[in-house]
């Protein structure tokens, strides 16, 4: 292994973008697991490393060192370092590691895919949590930083879209890196990636800013973006009974009255909270209950699925006319069992439409005039939704009961808003809280 100085690792950690314990003193940081890569021109260790703080749960961070005599020099800032880990997936290699072994993963079919020893490589400064390369303008691997143990959501879902489905709509997986042993994590992921691709978000905010009603073209647009999100769905419950993990299950009345519990929970911490600094909210409470115990009163009929869980405007992007669905990581701040767990649908429905009406709020913060365009962007994202679902068992089989589900669901999206925002963007609180009063005050 590559001599690691432990003494060096705290003030090394700091400095990194993406260490998310900046702001705790560290205790200690252990080895737990490490390999070695021998790859002419490089040779590294990728160690995982345990960061105990003074305070709070220890963390895990995946460090692919290089011998230094700073004691720690990245060895990820090497092309050539680069080339081999990605070598290491392309191969489907493995590595001896001191508690069980490193496994590289191939699933795709083009084995030309940015293979040489001179590929090109290019980093992307865009991400604070992971380590992001292209090479070869081809694929695009994710380094995986702040390591959790058990199945990678977003590993597991692009593996099953790739092999099992027929959705392409979103940037497919081609490999992974995985570390198996007591340690045991994924450290790598490879896609194919997409050259000239805008984020949803900016796409949508930039239409907007153009100061005028929405024309047929760009409502066409969101309506196929509706559909790529119910073909998204469809592929989710097309899942075998033989695929535990992606298999559709009945959705039962304990389901929605558990989902019913949980949002009255957060209904009550939430307002408690923000309406201190927002007193519209007092006296509102009892109203908004009532949205959040409907659920648990609905016929419960349709499935749960696997979902993205985590879907807005910025997880689509916007390439050569088409609309690609990509990060299935799931929420950060939730466990990777909680991330796994199957889900009506309508959530991710319900996280979408709240994105059309950040857009839309968002420009009236830098100053635009909102001209009432969240209503029909709504409107047509549901509608090619529906069409692609229509019939679909995961549903509904009823409107109202879709309409309650929805709406229940965009509560509980909005009440994750509120706490967001008061903890990271006060100034931007007003946003879910004007969204709050209106949902208060509808039939």
């Amino acid at each position: 292994m590559t001599t690691l100085d432990l003494t060096k690792l705290p003030e090394y950690l700091k400095h990194q973008r993406w260490f998310a314990g900046k702001a705790w003193p560290i205790k200690h940081v252990t080895v737990v697991d490490h390999a070695t890569l021998e790859s002419t021109p490089c040779s590294m260790s990728l160690a995982v490393v345990e960061v105990a703080y003074e305070l709070g749960q220890p963390e895990r961070y995946l460090l692919p060192v290089k011998p230094s005599t700073d004691g720690v020099r990245d060895a990820l800032e090497d092309d050539d370092c680069l080339r081999a880990l990605y070598g290491l997936i392309r191969d489907a290699g493995q590595l001896p590691s001191a508690s069980g072994r490193v496994v590289g993963e191939w699933i795709g079919r083009d084995e030309g895919l940015a293979a040489g020893p001179q590929t090109p490589v290019r980093r992307l400064m865009v991400e604070q949590s992971n380590t992001s390369v292209v090479l070869g303008e081809q694929v695009i691997i994710k380094v995986i930083r702040k390591l959790e143990a058990g199945v990678n959501p977003e590993h597991e879902v692009g593996r099953f879209l790739a092999t099992r489905t027929t959705f392409r709509a979103t940037p497919t997986l081609v490999g992974a890196l995985r570390l198996e042993g007591t340690a045991g994590a994924t450290l790598a992921l490879a896609h194919r990636f997409i050259p000239d691709a805008t984020d949803g978000w900016k796409y949508t905010l930039d239409r907007l800013r153009q100061e005028r009603p929405l024309g047929e073209r760009f409502l066409s647009e969101m309506e196929d973006l509706g559909a790529r999100l119910g073909d998204l769905h469809q592929a989710f419950g097309s899942a075998p009974p033989d695929d535990p993990a992606f298999a559709p299950e009945p959705l039962l009345q304990e389901d929605v009255q558990r989902w019913s519990a949980s949002l009255v929970g957060e209904l009550g911490v939430t307002l408690a909270a923000a309406g201190k600094l927002h007193t519209d909210l007092e006296g509102r409470r009892d109203r908004l209950i009532e949205y959040a115990r409907r659920l648990a009163q609905v016929p419960p009929s349709g499935q749960k699925i696997r979902i993205h869980g985590d879907l807005h405007l910025g997880q689509v992007l916007r390439a050569n006319d088409q609309w690609l669905i990509f990060d299935f990581e799931g929420e950060p701040a939730r466990s990777f069992t909680a991330r796994r767990e199957k889900y009506s649908p309508l959530r991710d429905v319900a996280g979408m439409l709240r994105s059309f009406d950040y857009a839309e709020a968002t420009v009236a913060l830098e100053g635009g005039t909102p001209r009432g365009r969240v209503g029909p962007s709504r409107a047509a994202f549901l509608e090619g939704y529906r069409k692609t679902t229509r019939g679909a068992p995961f549903l509904p089989t009823d409107e109202a009961t879709f309409e309650t589900m929805l709406r229940a669901f965009e509560l509980e999206k909005l009440l994750y808003e509120v706490r967001y925002e008061m903890q990271n963007r006060p100034d931007w609180v007003r946003i879910p809280v004007e969204a709050l009063l209106r949902m208060e005050e509808a039939p």
